[in-house]
């Protein structure tokens, strides 16, 4: 596989991961919000029932504790398959809290340790960061006001030269 496909893969593998954590995240709090309203039903009709804010709080707490495991896997996979510049540090930090979450999540960390700090990796990385200053360009490069100008005719159009003529192959 390219190091092209490898990012790919990665990126894919992150979305997923982040996508499962979040639909984690949603069954559990569908499963608490359930049991709080059981537990508020008890605790109007039993004073010695535990409170049900306990619950609640509970609910909130585990809901946002695994919305946030997801949100690094979810962040890693847009990067790399959008390939930001930022994308090898965010699948580190994904793959730091993949690595947690064992078997799965600790595979997805070998993964993309391996191919962080390969020379495959970095020469991606390298790659990605030639390709990215390229198309951001420079600003002296381009035109004044990001072509704006000619819109309002502030500049003129350059003359119009014919193209050149190519060379006669035929040999006559």
């Amino acid at each position: 596989m390219t190091p092209a496909d490898h990012n790919k893969v990665l990126g894919i593998m992150h979305l997923i991961y982040g996508g499962f954590f979040t639909l984690v995240s949603l069954l559990v709090l569908l499963f608490f919000g359930f049991f709080a309203g059981v537990m508020s039903a008890v605790a109007a009709n039993d004073p010695n029932a535990p409170p049900a804010a306990l619950f609640w709080a509970l609910m909130v707490l585990v809901f946002l504790l695994y919305l946030m495991l997801s949100l690094p896997g979810l962040v890693a996979g847009y990067a790399m398959l959008k390939r930001k510049s930022w994308a090898r540090i965010a699948g580190i930090v994904a793959a730091v809290v993949a690595g947690m979450s064992f078997p799965f999540g600790t595979a997805l960390c070998v993964y993309t340790f391996w191919f962080c700090f390969s020379k495959q990796g970095e020469a991606f990385e390298r790659e990605r960061g030639a390709d990215a200053d390229r198309w951001r360009g420079s600003l002296n490069q381009g035109q004044p006001l990001g072509g704006y100008a000619q819109t309002f005719g502030h500049e003129r159009e350059p003359a119009y030269r014919p193209p050149a003529q190519p060379p006669d192959w035929r040999g006559e």
